[in-house]
């Protein structure tokens, strides 16, 4: 029998306080997260990862929930992994983004 834990595990980081990780607007945040960590703007961002503009400014504005194939572009362009965009596994981050997502999310916090 499956036993499912009611605990997340611990490598899973809820970008906004007190929200489910898998919720669209933490998804949406995470793209985000992902882009600036990146240094693109949407439009160099929606060019390397082959989505169109007006799209992926629903995905990363929360209006509408990524794609699973849009997201594989992502994981493809990137080296982020479904995990971490659908879920927030920090461990499906590649280790220079994930350096700057944390440097990233400590200066939002002081400036907060």
């Amino acid at each position: 029998m499956l036993t499912v834990s009611a605990t997340l595990p611990p490598n899973m980081a809820a970008p906004l306080k007190n929200q489910n990780p898998e919720s669209t607007e933490a998804v949406a945040h995470r793209l985000k997260q992902t882009r600036e960590a990146m240094k693109l703007t949407q439009v160099a961002w929606c060019k390397l990862v082959g989505i169109a503009t007006p799209q992926w400014n629903n995905y990363e504005s929360g209006g509408r929930r990524i794609t699973v194939d849009a997201a594989l572009k992502v994981c493809r362009a990137t080296g982020v992994g479904l995990n971490w965009i659908y879920r927030g596994w920090e461990n499906d981050v590649p280790i220079n983004l994930a350096t700057v997502i944390k440097e990233s999310e400590r200066g939002a916090r002081k400036r907060s």
